[in-house]
């Protein structure tokens, strides 16, 4: 899958996770937005009550969307006969798209009545979508192969190298120049001192200054004259080479807190299972079979 494939990929996930949450909302609203008094008298309550057919096909869909996504991505990462199975990153898309999809349709089922072990399983849900974003963020942040495959410090530092040799191989650039750049970014003893909120904002600072790197490289080039032909395609190289030695700084740190996240993301995704299956258990013993 190519880039302009994988956008239109990613959009297409969005974009229909979007469409159903509205469309749903749309078509029901009236009844969700009805007190809990007036609801048994609302016309269309057999179907739309937790019970109903229409909202209990929601909370079965919304089950199995998590399901798949938790089972399709868990299978890619975790066991190595499938490591080439695509690139690690599709199904991570994949797996949010389900894991935010599903619970979405998951609160369509409850009717946004909440209480007893369903406040717990919502609310354990709703942290693991919270956590889930969060993890998304610090795993983007963690240099892979084209596989999707993480890199270790030996493979960055050989990356850096290369990217620093062609600078100055191809495009002659001297080092005093080569030298200015590298200054662009954040410094080594900042990350050492940095906790999780400073470490969080370094991340969010460099995805927001990248137009302000690149006037910072343009004026360096600027400075010393270098031909606009070249400028671009130094450019290009260097925002790569700043963007990586970033990341190598970040690295140890983004994993230990990749680490930790896990240690909040697990735990909630059991408590979310567990009640899961206990519901799944009570409805079915008491009958609430849906269409068969």
């Amino acid at each position: 899958m190519n880039d302009i494939s994988h956008r239109i990929f990613v959009v297409f996930l969005f974009i229909a996770a979007l469409s159903a949450a509205i469309a749903i909302w749309l078509r029901n609203s009236d009844y969700y937005l009805s007190s809990l008094d007036e609801r048994p008298f609302h016309q269309r309550y057999d179907t739309l009550k937790p019970s109903g057919i229409e909202s209990h096909g929601y909370g079965i869909a919304g089950t199995a969307m998590i399901m798949v996504g938790v089972a399709t991505y868990s299978t890619r990462k975790r066991i190595r006969r499938f490591v080439n199975a695509g690139r690690i990153k599709y199904w991570l898309e994949f797996h949010i798209f389900l894991c935010l999809l599903g619970p979405i349709l998951v609160v369509y089922h409850t009717t946004f009545k909440l209480g007893g072990l369903v406040a717990v399983a919502f609310w354990s849900m709703t942290a693991v979508v919270l956590s889930g974003f969060i993890g998304r963020y610090l795993y983007q942040h963690i240099p892979k192969n084209i596989q999707g495959n993480e890199l270790n410090m030996k493979d960055l530092e050989a990356e850096n190298k290369r990217l620093s040799d062609h600078l100055q191989t191809e495009y002659r650039l001297p080092g005093d120049v080569l030298a200015q750049i590298d200054n662009i970014g954040i410094h080594d003893s900042d990350v050492a001192q940095a906790g999780f909120l400073k470490l969080l904002w370094y991340m969010i600072q460099g995805d927001l200054s990248r137009i302000q790197r690149t006037q910072k490289v343009r004026a360096i080039l600027h400075q010393y004259s270098i031909d606009i032909d070249s400028s671009k395609g130094i450019l290009r190289i260097a925002n790569d080479r700043i963007m990586l030695r970033q990341r190598i700084l970040l690295l140890e740190k983004i994993r230990q807190l990749f680490h930790y996240w896990h240690v909040v993301h697990l735990p909630f995704s059991l408590v979310m299972f567990a009640i899961l299956v206990v519901h799944i258990g009570v409805a079915v013993a008491f009958g609430y079979t849906w269409i068969w």
